[in-house]
């Protein structure tokens, strides 16, 4: 299985250093590395469907980066980034774009490499994906690509990124199978990936695709405890060392 990498430094010299420190990384085989000279350039490659599994993406020095990151994710939820800036500063705002990696420059190559291997080792979570049956046969979604599960009687609506999908099921268990994996129910017919949730206000969760879904007064204070739970403590976190 090939992985396909962006790159998205500064300008093209650092997409250069970028190239030569995972150079280790590319003799392994599996990887594929595309050069971007700007934010802007990757958004509209995305905007034509391109797809990566890593992305490693400048934060700017104003943080405008941040915005992009946020706005990738919510295109592909399932897409793990690096973010690459000059200082700490953007360290916590950049976590809460959900990058699983923080890079302050200078930075070295083995440091790079440790990240990145990381990034792509988290990718292959195991259960990574959720299997059913439906009209169309047996059907395989990532868990990071399901925003919700609704249920009308029997019929369960499975909603995700690219697709929505149907089956038959039953609501409590399909609970009970995705709590391990970020999901709660947040109300007697929907099982929600919180993940994907923006917004939790009264008894309404906005999602990430600007979806709204019911929680129920039963499930609020542990719907908006778990969400916060996704985010550890500023004081835990800090940005690696170089």
């Amino acid at each position: 299985m090939i992985r396909y990498i962006a790159l998205c430094g500064r300008d093209r010299q650092e997409n250069s250093h970028l190239l030569r420190g995972l150079a280790p990384l590319k003799k392994r085989g599996g990887l594929e590395f595309v050069c971007f000279e700007s934010r802007r350039t990757l958004l509209e490659e995305y905007a034509r469907g391109r797809r990566f599994d890593l992305i490693l993406l400048d934060v700017g020095e104003d943080g405008a980066g941040l915005a992009d990151a946020t706005q990738l994710h919510r295109v592909h939820p399932a897409m793990s980034l690096i973010l690459l800036a000059g200082s700490g500063e953007w360290a916590i705002p950049g976590y809460r774009t959900r990058a699983c990696g923080y890079l302050v420059r200078p930075f070295s190559g083995a440091l790079l490499q440790e990240e990145v291997w990381q990034a792509l080792t988290h990718c292959e979570t195991p259960d990574f994906y959720y299997s059913f049956s439906s009209e169309e046969g047996t059907v395989q979604i990532k868990h990071s690509e399901i925003y919700y599960f609704e249920s009308n009687v029997r019929r369960i609506t499975l909603v995700g990124e690219s697709a929505s999908y149907q089956f038959n099921g039953q609501i409590s268990q399909i609970a009970r199978q995705m709590e391990p994996f970020g999901f709660a129910r947040t109300h007697k017919s929907y099982v929600v990936n919180l993940l994907h949730v923006e917004n939790l206000f009264r008894d309404v969760l906005t999602l990430t695709n600007g979806s709204q879904v019911p929680c129920s007064r039963l499930q609020h204070q542990e719907v908006d405890r778990r969400i916060r739970g996704r985010q550890p403590p500023s004081e835990l976190w800090t940005p690696p060392r170089v």
